[in-house]
């Protein structure tokens, strides 16, 4: 009788010893099916919506110091602000250097009007607000030639839209402190942009060949529109 005892509870305990590591399998088994649907959900994720991620904005060198000059001038960090502004001027001559167009003699009298706030910053006369207004123009033309670059492409390709993305990233940047009326029109433009841009890469048959070709004639209006605001 005792034996069989013994051997009942043994059996029991075999029982719920294979149970358990049944148990525990299947959750294994279930986290690791989990787990590489999670993992293929993130690389489809990945793959196809890669481009929608939002990135840092790209900044131009002379964007970068003017902006750090603004900070300066904030603080009443004159020596500081003079330094940016100095090295401000020189980034934005390179990248306007290029230019053989219309705006050429006015992009070198916006750079001189620059080199003038440069002076008065360093006798400790110039203020943020000043400055800000002073290197608008400029910047908004060097917008004007990353717009041309772009149409300059022989042909439509996808990984040359990001130079025309930056564009319209830094004009969103540089209208924002503008009057209402020229925020809101380049609010539109750049709106507009975006969507073509997005349909030529995404798009499907003959709404694709339009968005590219009206993508021409909306570059058009927003160097229009700078040019008008400059």
């Amino acid at each position: 009788m005792k034996t069989k005892l013994i051997f009942s509870t043994a059996i029991a305990a075999l029982s719920v010893g294979i149970l358990q590591t049944g148990c525990e399998s299947r959750k294994k088994a279930e986290a690791k099916y989990e787990a590489d649907s999670l993992k293929d959900d993130k690389v489809a994720y990945d793959t196809a919506y890669k481009t929608e991620q939002i990135a840092e904005p790209v900044l131009a060198p002379s964007e970068r110091h003017f902006d750090t000059a603004v900070k300066y001038l904030d603080g009443k960090e004159y020596k500081k602000a003079t330094t940016e502004i100095g090295e401000g001027i020189v980034a934005i001559r390179n990248e306007g250097a290029t230019d053989k167009g219309e705006l050429k003699a006015e992009f070198s009298k916006s750079v001189k009007h620059l080199e003038q706030l440069q002076k008065l910053a360093r006798e400790g006369k110039l203020t943020s607000a000043e400055l800000k207004k002073g290197f608008w123009p400029a910047e908004m033309m060097v917008t004007h030639y990353a717009i041309e670059k772009w149409e300059s492409i022989p042909e439509f390709e996808v990984k040359s839209n990001d130079h025309l993305r930056t564009a319209l990233d830094g004009l969103e940047r540089k209208t924002a402190d503008s009057e209402a009326s020229i925020k809101q029109e380049g609010k539109k433009l750049i709106t507009e942009t975006r969507s073509l841009l997005k349909t030529a890469e995404r798009g499907a048959g003959a709404d694709v060949q339009k968005a590219r070709d009206d993508l021409k004639h909306q570059t058009a209006k927003l160097k229009a529109y700078i040019r008008k605001n400059i």
